[in-house]
């Protein structure tokens, strides 16, 4: 199987054209880099990505608080984190680094507030 990607670990944006079949690299062709060569080969046998999303949050100064994975995580996982969040409600106030969710589905990665909510009176 031959697929093309676009690197994006560093500024050169180099297309990379790779060949193989399931997870067994046969040739990659256009990385002007060892990163590019490392981000395609990664990208075939095991993505990862970092989640960001939002999270329903109460009784604060904003009512929903960014959120973020503190690793990244299998990229098979993003919707079900994603789906995750979206069930979630806190309660002002919140504060950044602050963990939500650790060990999120059993991965090495915790779901953390990446925006401080102050909390209000109503």
């Amino acid at each position: 199987m031959k697929k093309e990607f676009i690197c994006i670990v560093c500024p050169n944006s180099c297309s990379i054209s790779v060949d193989y079949d399931k997870q067994e690299i046969k040739h990659i062709k256009g990385a002007q880099c060892k990163k590019g060569e490392g981000f395609v080969k990664n990208e075939i046998k095991n993505p990862l990505r970092i989640f960001t999303g939002s999270v329903k949050c109460i009784n604060g100064n904003y009512q929903l608080a960014s959120v973020k994975t503190n690793k990244p995580i299998p990229k098979k996982y993003m919707k079900q984190v994603a789906q995750k969040t979206h069930e979630l409600f806190l309660e002002a106030p919140v504060e950044i680094g602050q963990v939500i969710i650790p060990g999120i589905f059993g991965l090495d990665a915790d779901l953390v507030i990446t925006k401080k909510i102050k909390k209000i009176s109503i």
